[in-house]
């Protein structure tokens, strides 16, 4: 096939007449593209693509269906090199080619970051929510699939996957796991969230106690400080420090009194996040933070 030969030169002039075409691409202009092969090709329409009129982002799509681009970009996301691989990500997701959605998902478990970040985008851009319920099963696999760029993607789908999270956590029994929904539901900043977080402060293990703390302090609902000042009494410094950094993230008045007794804690952790939680809420002149241990 013709996209297979060679490169085309002046790759600018090319991209002129390409914003130029106004929806109607005539046959020469579209030799010269395929001449630039399947990756080349795949890069300069990435970064062109929001220059170009939705008339002619039609067209590029069909042209790539016709000629068996997009086959290809699909055959380099899961055997391309790592620069091959960003490209394809980057232009599927622009064109929003559905059936490159199971193909994205596999790519995101690539051990390269720049992979990862242009997968991540393509399937924000792609907005099937069908890749909700594979990215729930991928947060119990974080060496493989990264979870930072998961929980990118459910914040991007947050209307349908936050059910689905809140659900997961309800049922799920391992620390880790629940952890990481806890620090996801986080990022949402959703106000939904306050009962399942506010719940986990009364549960058996630390670090899940802590996670729901500094939870409810991302997500800035001012309800939940009232059980946070109950957490600044929990037998773990780890947690009482981060019920005192959201209470400070609230910037909860009514906390004050318990913040300031906290001053007086036997933890230098404790001490030190009640100054900068006072410090929040406006009272810096006060947080002083005794001596010890």
């Amino acid at each position: 096939m013709l996209w297979r030969l060679g490169r085309y030169r002046d790759k600018g002039r090319l991209a002129q007449a390409l914003a130029e075409s106004r929806g109607k691409i005539p046959g020469a202009l579209r030799r010269e593209l395929l001449r630039l092969g399947a990756v080349e090709l795949a890069r300069f329409l990435a970064d062109l693509w929001p220059q170009l009129e939705r008339a002619t982002r039609q067209q590029l799509t069909a042209l790539a269906e016709e000629e068996g681009i997009i086959g290809a970009w699909l055959e380099v996301l899961e055997e391309g090199k790592p620069f091959e691989k960003t490209a394809a990500a980057a232009v599927l997701g622009e064109m929003e080619v559905k059936a490159a959605l199971g193909p994205l998902l596999a790519a995101l478990g690539d051990g390269d970051g720049g992979v990862q970040m242009a997968v991540t985008a393509a399937l924000i851009r792609l907005g099937d929510a069908r890749c909700l319920g594979p990215l729930l099963v991928a947060l119990k696999e974080p060496r493989r699939w990264p979870p930072a760029r998961v929980a990118e993607i459910l914040l991007a789908f947050k209307q349908e996957s936050l059910p689905l999270l809140l659900e997961l956590l309800e049922r799920e029994t391992d620390e880790e796991m629940t952890v990481r929904l806890i620090n996801i539901l986080a990022t949402f900043k959703e106000g939904q969230s306050l009962t399942a977080l506010t719940r986990f402060l009364d549960d058996e293990r630390e670090d899940v106690r802590r996670a729901a703390a500094s939870a409810l302090g991302e997500i800035g609902c001012f309800t939940g400080a009232r059980a946070l000042v109950k957490a600044l009494k929990d037998p773990s410094a780890g947690v009482r420090a981060a019920a005192a950094l959201a209470l400070g993230k609230l910037k909860s008045r009514e906390a004050l009194s318990s913040l300031k007794e906290c001053l007086a804690d036997k933890s230098w952790e404790v001490r030190t996040a009640a100054a900068a939680a006072l410090g929040e809420i406006g009272t810096a002149g006060e947080a002083h933070p005794t001596k010890g241990e």
